[in-house]
C-alpha cells in the first residue's frame, strides 16, 4: 500500500476533533485542489508532489500495524491522498485492525468512489470538492472538474448510512457564499441532513482561518450547519506528522 506517512496526533476536524488517533495517510489522489487564495490542498505532498522522498512508498499491513502498536490508541484514522485507490489493500487493513481489536476507524475520502472496505468503517468523512477547488489555467483542470462529485457514489454512502451501516459527516472546505449554494444544490440531489454536514475554512495558516471564521460560522448558524475548524494548523501549522 503506497504510504505518505505514519504519525500518532489529535483528530484536528470534524465530529471527533480532539480524539487522540492514529493516522494512516496514504499516497496519491485523483484530484489537485488548488482554490482561489492560491494555496493547494493542505497535503500536497500526496497530491502535487507525492513524489517527494520524505513519503514512505509501499508499506505492508504488517508493518503500518507494527507502528500503531507503539501508540494503541482507539482511534484510527485512514487518510490521505485518497485511500480508496487501493480498493483491495484498504479492504485487508481494515479487516486486519478489526480482527484485532475494536478500534475505531475513520475514512477521510473526497468521496469519488465506494468498496466492500466499508464494511469495517465505523465513520466515512466524505469530503466532495466543491468548484471553488478546481485548478483553473493547470492541465488538471479537466480531470479534476471532471471527477470531483460523482453523484452515484455519494448517494450510496448517503443511503448506506441511513440504512445504518456507518456514520458519516460531510465535511466541505468553505471560500466564501458561492460554496454554501452548491452544497445546498448537492443536499437537495443526495439528500443527506444538515445535522450531518460540518463547514470548515480554507487555509492552511492560522491567520488564513481566523480571516475566514465568522464568515462560516454565520453560514453554520444561518443554515443549520456545524462548524469544525482545523486544530492541527491551529496548534501545530500546516506541518506534516500532526
Amino acid at each position: 500500500m503506497q504510504i505518505s506517512e505514519l504519525f500518532y496526533s489529535l483528530q484536528g476536524e470534524g465530529k471527533r476533533s480532539g480524539y487522540p488517533s492514529f493516522f494512516i495517510r496514504t499516497n496519491y489522489c485523483n484530484l489537485r485542489c488548488l482554490f482561489s487564495s492560491g494555496n493547494r490542498c493542505d497535503t500536497q505532498y500526496t497530491s502535487w508532489t507525492s513524489i517527494d522522498s520524505d513519503n514512505l512508498g509501499d508499506i505492508s499491513i504488517e508493518s503500518i500495524l507494527d507502528e500503531y502498536k507503539n501508540y494503541n490508541c482507539f482511534d484510527i484514522v485512514i487518510t490521505g491522498g485518497e485511500p480508496t485507490l487501493y480498493p483491495d489493500d484498504l479492504y485487508n487493513l481494515c479487516k486486519e485492525i478489526k480482527s484485532r481489536g475494536n478500534n475505531f476507524i475513520t475514512l477521510e475520502t473526497n468521496g469519488t468512489h465506494y468498496g466492500k472496505y466499508n464494511e469495517f468503517i465505523d465513520l466515512v468523512s466524505l469530503s466532495p470538492k466543491l468548484k471553488s477547488s478546481s485548478p483553473f489555467n493547470t492541465k488538471y483542470y479537466d480531470m479534476h472538474e471532471n471527477s470531483r462529485i460523482n453523484p452515484v457514489v455519494l448517494k450510496t454512502y448517503n443511503d448506506s448510512h441511513i440504512h445504518g451501516f456507518f456514520d458519516v459527516q460531510w465535511k466541505f472546505v468553505i471560500t466564501g457564499k458561492e460554496d454554501i449554494s452548491e452544497i445546498l444544490e448537492l443536499q437537495k440531489e443526495i439528500g443527506f441532513k444538515n445535522s450531518d454536514v460540518y463547514l470548515m475554512p480554507e487555509g492552511i495558516t492560522p491567520e488564513e482561518l481566523s480571516a475566514k471564521r465568522e464568515m462560516i460560522t454565520g453560514f453554520c448558524k444561518e443554515y443549520k450547519f456545524n462548524y469544525t475548524d482545523r486544530l492541527q494548523i491551529l496548534i501545530w501549522g500546516n506541518k506534516r506528522g500532526t
